[in-house]
């Protein structure tokens, strides 16, 4: 029996009770991207996760979660539908009114590709970026904002 407590300690240490803090592991994808690929810089911001740890899971939690996560959702599905929209008005009045799409050839792999198609695909691409940091960054407010009114709650309560 006490060796099953012990056993059972030692894994509460290892292993919270708050199953949201383990998504902070992601971060280490972002220590990656500061050295390797700066596309991943972005999972930093999933380092944010680990202060979860300590937080009891209850219901007001998970309830604060779901809207945490929806703000995050919506703002981050707005920013996106609106720069898609003007992506897609800027290639249309480039494609038509614009001056001749030039060419560039990389000779050793053989491929053709326009350049406004690849400014295309590079404000894709900060999209992306841009998408990834506003919704962690939304919903780790949230988060934030919800905490410090429970905390207020409960003062008030016990006054």
């Amino acid at each position: 029996m006490k060796r099953n407590s012990c056993i059972r300690n030692r894994l509460k240490k290892w292993f919270p009770s708050n199953p949201l803090s383990y998504i902070g592991w992601v971060g280490i994808l972002g220590i990656i991207g500061i050295f390797f690929a700066p596309i991943f810089s972005p999972f930093l911001l999933f380092f944010s996760f680990f202060p979860y740890t300590k937080m009891e899971a209850d219901e007001l939690f998970w309830e604060n979660v779901r809207k945490s996560s929806t703000r995050g959702f919506w703002t981050t599905f707005t920013v996106m539908t609106i720069t898609m929209l003007v992506l897609l008005t800027r290639g249309i009045c480039h494609s038509w009114f614009g001056d001749e799409v030039k060419r560039t050839v990389i000779r050793e792999n053989s491929v053709t590709m326009g350049i406004f198609t690849y400014e295309q695909y590079m404000i894709v691409f900060l999209l992306m970026f841009l998408s990834m940091t506003l919704m962690i960054s939304v919903f780790s407010i949230s988060m934030f904002k919800f905490r410090k009114e429970k905390k207020k709650t409960l003062e008030k309560v016990e006054e």
